[in-house]
């Protein structure tokens, strides 16, 4: 398993997305991070899918709280976006 800081999993983050080897990803010394590439993603457990497609989504809307975003802002600054977009 290879030890990383959260700046050089950043900075090599498309060299280790092709190694097959698990990376601790640490910040100030503590752990922060792990990452645990798979290499048949359809082979990986729905269930387990589900609950990290779950954890993900609270995480999402727990930051977005702290924020101070709602779902309405949130859905109205994609609406722009997309508004924006179409026009270039």
């Amino acid at each position: 398993m290879k030890v990383a800081t959260v700046r050089e999993f950043r900075d090599k983050a498309t060299a280790y997305f092709r190694d097959e080897e698990p990376i601790l990803v640490t910040r100030h010394g503590k752990v922060t991070g792990l990452y645990l590439p798979i290499e048949h993603p359809e082979s990986f457990p729905i269930e387990l899918r589900k609950e990290l497609l779950v954890r993900f989504g609270e995480a999402i809307g727990r930051s977005l709280a702290k924020k101070g975003i709602t779902e309405e802002k949130l859905i109205a600054g994609f609406n722009t976006f997309k508004k924006t977009r179409r026009r270039r």
